[in-house]
């Protein structure tokens, strides 16, 4: 089973991993920006022929309102797994919310569609360079795991780095008009409200804020990549500027 739920990948990996006979788990909600839940699971030929000729597996009660029937109808199940509709048969039941979250998700795939792939990983790989030199040109940023279109950074506290909770704080503030607050910094990138990567916890140590590039982004980056780096370098200067800043915001109560 392959976890490639962020969607953050080449169809030609696709292709790799559906050849190898792997299970692809992935969702629009992350890379492609569609609302939350909104997941598929693409099955390989091989194993699509196999499930198709083979019964539902048991128990029956894994069918029940208790497990998969609580989140999957016989609508959501495709052709090679038929034999399991009867046991999630809902005849007054459709998953609409599925279907427009799906809409949301298409609708940015289709956006890209006509970029060839190959021109797509190389702006991926292109803008992930320029915010991580970015990050590392600030003091008080450093740009620790670039992953595709994600960079993820800590941010200097002292000696060590801001943990969870203050960077829940910097998540907030980050999103703020902070002109009024720190009167000494640059109004022009403090005063701008930017949007990234919820906090995540990843060791004792630190944690770790995300720049991570969607769907939309990507399509501005290749058609006015000045333009679209622009707003991620303002990002980054902000969230630099907070980090020296971070007591003075945190005693203002903002």
């Amino acid at each position: 089973v392959v976890d490639a739920c962020q969607g953050r990948f080449s169809l030609d990996e696709l292709k790799g991993w559906l050849e190898q006979d792997s299970i692809v788990l992935f969702t629009a909600s992350k890379f492609y920006q569609a609302p939350p839940f909104c997941g598929a699971v693409i099955v390989p030929k091989a194993i699509a022929e196999k499930l198709k000729n083979s019964p539902p597996p048991g128990p029956k009660d894994m069918f029940s309102e208790t497990g998969l029937g609580a989140f999957v109808t016989d609508k959501e199940v495709p052709e090679c797994m038929e034999s399991w509709k009867p046991l999630l048969k809902k005849d007054n039941a459709n998953n609409i919310g599925l279907a427009l979250r799906w809409e949301a998700g298409l609708a940015a795939m289709e956006a890209l569609s006509n970029t060839a792939d190959d021109k797509r990983v190389k702006a991926v790989d292109d803008w992930a360079v320029e915010v991580r030199d970015f990050a590392s040109a600030q003091p008080e940023l450093d740009p620790c795991y670039v992953e595709r279109s994600i960079v993820s950074l800590r941010l200097v506290n002292g000696d060590g780095w801001l943990n969870m909770e203050q960077l829940r704080d910097v998540y907030r503030w980050v999103s703020l008009d902070l002109s009024s607050h720190l009167p000494n910094e640059d109004i022009d990138i403090i005063s701008t409200r930017c949007f990234i990567g919820q906090p995540v916890d990843v060791s004792e140590s630190h944690a770790i804020l995300r720049i991570a590039l969607g769907a939309d982004s990507l399509e501005s980056y290749i058609q006015d990549r000045d333009t679209t780096i622009r707003e991620d370098q303002i990002t980054v200067q902000k969230l630099a500027a907070i980090a020296r800043n971070f007591e003075t915001l945190k005693q203002s109560g903002i």
